[in-house]
């Protein structure tokens, strides 16, 4: 199938346009935007330059991907906006570029953004991330892999979120969130290990017991941070999962404060 641009869009002879990219009505794309195979454009989005979008991916009706920052630091510095493979943009989401403090913002391979979604500048969300509906998500948020969260959600600036974890429905999210969390309560809190999450991704049971197991540690006991960390490693020594909870949590900018408790 042959690449189709829409009579009404506006495609600035700078972009590069792949192959059976579909570019809808009323579109309009700016200059220095690359735009991978494969590619549907839905009516009347706006793509703004310095944009990067991959392969397989589908943008729906009147979302705008890769404007400059609504961040008042931002002085018109060229950044940028980078989009993976096979990731969908639902019905008017915003999806803004970088500052100078990061140069881009980042959405990985196969991710998923349900409508009205927000990701502000400099945020960076890995692999098989799913937002639903109403995401606000605040300036240099880092999301890992498999993450899902759930509608109409607050994710404050520079707050961490693990692999494999699960944020519940109408939460404000302010602090890091661990690996395989599921959260939710009022105030928010971890509440347990995602187990269906893991499940899905071909966690053997035994697997997600150990994962629980480093919870009990890590959450119920009353060693400090660095404690609960050492503690972590010396019971559970060459366990991937359990050092990829350690790391995380060692990494926190805002020592124990910052890493969301469990429910007790």
């Amino acid at each position: 199938m042959a690449t189709t641009i829409h009579p009404t869009a506006i495609v600035d002879n700078n972009a590069e346009i792949g192959s059976e990219v579909s570019i809808g009505p009323y579109a309009v794309i700016e200059g220095d935007v690359t735009i991978g195979d494969g590619t549907t454009i839905g009516p009347h989005v706006m793509i703004g330059e310095y944009t990067r979008i991959g392969s397989q991916c589908h943008v729906f009706h009147g979302a705008s991907v890769g404007l400059i920052p609504q961040d008042m630091k931002f002085k018109g510095e060229k950044t940028f906006l980078r989009i993976g493979d096979r990731t969908t943009i639902r019905e008017f989401c915003t999806l803004n570029r970088g500052t100078a403090a990061r140069g881009e913002t980042v959405i990985g391979n196969d991710c998923l953004l349900l409508a009205y979604c927000h990701v502000a500048h400099d945020c960076v969300l890995g692999d098989h991330v799913i937002a639903s509906n109403n995401l606000g998500m605040a300036g240099h948020v880092e999301v890992g892999s498999h993450v899902t969260i759930g509608g109409i959600c607050a994710i404050h600036q520079f707050t961490r979120i693990g692999d494999y974890a699960m944020i519940g429905a109408f939460s404000f999210v302010s602090q890091d969130v661990v690996p395989f969390a599921l959260t939710g309560s009022d105030p928010v809190r971890v509440v347990d290990v995602n187990k269906v999450k893991l499940e899905r991704c071909g966690f053997l049971p035994e697997r997600i017991q150990e994962i629980k197991r480093a919870f009990r540690m890590f959450f119920r006991g009353t060693l400090k941070l660095d404690e609960a960390i050492a503690a972590l490693n010396g019971e559970f020594p060459g366990n991937e999962d359990v050092q990829r909870i350690a790391v995380f949590a060692k990494k926190s900018t805002r020592g124990a404060r910052g890493i969301l408790r469990m429910r007790v």
